[in-house]
């Protein structure tokens, strides 16, 4: 049904109210839009029941429409779920005007739930996993809903959302439900501007990945206060225009732009969800921008392949995962863990260390010991790739957490043991000694970079590049013009030089500087 459902009220707009429609005497007007009126209907006989009657305008009453009407009323007998208003009866009244009757939802729209209430962000995308639950449950019996919008989802006293209107329902596979092709046919031209995804504005074969588009123009609106093109809301077809071919804004750029350019709107989309716009912005930056923008996309193939894969990526965001839609780093799902388990990630961070500690004594033993250089060398490789990727990973992903200070201190001190170790078995190889160069000046940069309650270790970082240093020398003695060991050699130059200033070593640092950019100033 097109347009807001007023509950309360009691306009009749058509002299309809006291008809008897089926079972059901018509008692008030609920809604109306350009095809349908809702009523609120009272059961006439054996038991009372409260029914939502819906009728289409009896200037519509084409042969088109009834089609589309009848449609509608096979797809809904055909959908049994807890999110989905659930078809009672149907038919046509005495003078052949088609009709639905259908459970009567005691709501309100799902917007003005969700502001009247102040509900937070998390309750908010919760209530939208529901919506996404039955919209995957109707795309799984091959019903597209195409015309998703706050006025079709309901939103009870108890918190359960409760979608309706399958009138401009896409059957994907018509037979399936008894209905010939031409009924889907009747259903594919209306629907609403601010919700449509580009496919629909373009006239192209609609798809489950509409109903995803509109779901997330519904969650971006939730979140922000404010439509995906809001600028151009009142302007059809810059709308039109905008939604084909430009890309939203990130919701956490959204609410930092109006922080900047409408402060009270900022606060009134903070204040409708309990909080600051400051505290939004953060809570939207990184995953809830990458799966809105997922969401969003022109391209029905680039979305989310279904609602259930949209709504599993809501859930990973509110369970503090990692969200598919950012396909992240090691770093990334490492941190995402850290946040998980904040108590075990320092302890972890100390046994990590402990098993560096002895990584290089172990291989060297190995050696010692007569075992094969095939066997050493994956050792030597492994600790290596441990003490450069997941060594650096972890001490980054904890280094804001109280209480770290102690165990990153120790990290570090194990961390270059380790490196000497490993230095000292890397004979000639220049690209093991490139890596480990590379891992040196990484090292550097966390001991000048220590956060928490430390200061930085400038000193230390300065021993950490004069090793990285002294590992490129035999390198760039056999071959000079090695690119991967110059520019490697020039950024520890750079990282050394600002250590250098910093212990007030001006000389050194600007030595150090002008041999830097010397290096990376040459052509290949």
């Amino acid at each position: 049904m097109e347009g807001r459902i007023a509950m309360a009220s009691n306009a009749d707009g058509s002299g309809l109210p006291g008809r008897i429609v089926g079972r059901f005497r018509l008692v008030r007007l609920l809604g109306e839009g350009g095809m349908s009126r809702v009523y609120a209907g009272e059961r006439s006989g054996d038991f009372q029941q409260i029914a939502a009657v819906k009728l289409l305008r009896e200037e519509l009453c084409d042969s088109e429409m009834r089609l589309r009407f009848r449609a509608e009323r096979q797809v809904l007998a055909s959908l049994q779920h807890p999110n989905i208003v659930q078809l009672i009866d149907g038919g046509l009244t005495a003078d052949g005007v088609p009709y639905l009757i259908m459970d009567y939802v005691e709501g309100e729209p799902l917007d003005q739930y969700c502001d009247r209430r102040r509900i937070s962000l998390r309750e908010r995308i919760q209530l939208t996993i529901q919506v996404l639950d039955a919209v995957a449950y109707a795309h799984q019996h091959f019903v597209a809903h195409c015309d998703i919008k706050f006025s079709n989802i309901l939103v009870t006293a108890d918190g359960q959302a409760r979608l309706l209107d399958f009138g401009l329902t896409k059957l994907l596979e018509p037979s399936r439900l008894g209905i010939d092709s031409q009924m889907t046919g009747a259903a594919l031209r209306p629907f609403t501007l601010e919700f449509a995804s580009p496919e629909q504005l373009q006239g192209q074969n609609l798809t489950t990945s509409t109903d995803i588009y509109s779901c997330a123009v519904v969650l971006y609106i939730l979140l922000t206060g404010t439509h995906p093109f809001e600028a151009l809301r009142s302007q059809p077809l810059a709308l039109v225009r905008a939604c084909i071919s430009e890309e939203p804004e990130a919701p956490s750029h959204r609410v930092k732009h109006l922080m900047r350019t409408d402060r009270a709107a900022a606060h009134r989309a903070a204040e409708s969800l309990g909080t600051t716009p400051e505290r939004l912005a953060r809570e939207l930056h990184g995953d809830l921008d990458a799966v809105l923008l997922k969401a969003l996309r022109k391209e029905p193939d680039r979305r989310y392949t279904s609602a259930t894969q949209f709504a599993a990526d809501l859930g990973n965001f509110l369970a503090g995962r990692p969200v598919e839609a950012r396909r992240g780093s090691k770093r990334y799902r490492l941190w995402k863990f850290v946040k998980r388990n904040r108590a075990g990630a320092i302890a972890a961070l100390v046994l990590l260390g402990a098993l560096l500690a002895g990584a290089g004594g172990v291989i060297w033993q190995g050696i010692r010991a007569g075992r094969s250089r095939a066997i050493a060398e994956a050792r030597f490789d492994d600790a290596r790739k441990l003490t450069d990727s997941l060594l650096l990973d972890f001490y980054q992903s904890v280094q804001k957490l109280d209480g770290s200070e102690r165990a990153k201190r120790s990290l570090v001190q194990w961390s270059r043991e380790t490196l000497e170790n490993l230095a000292r078995q890397s004979g000639s190889n220049a690209a093991v000694r490139a890596d480990l160069a590379n891992t040196y000046l990484q090292l550097g940069r966390l001991q000048a970079n220590s956060g928490g309650a430390d200061p930085p270790q400038w000193t230390e970082a300065v021993a950490s590049y004069d090793h990285g240093l002294s590992l490129l020398e035999p390198v760039l003695a056999k071959e000079p013009a090695s690119r991967p060991a110059l520019v490697g050699r020039a950024h520890l130059l750079e990282a050394r030089s600002e250590a250098e200033r910093a212990l007030g070593r001006l000389e050194d640092s600007a030595r150090d500087a002008n041999l830097a950019r010397e290096i990376l100033s040459r052509k290949e």
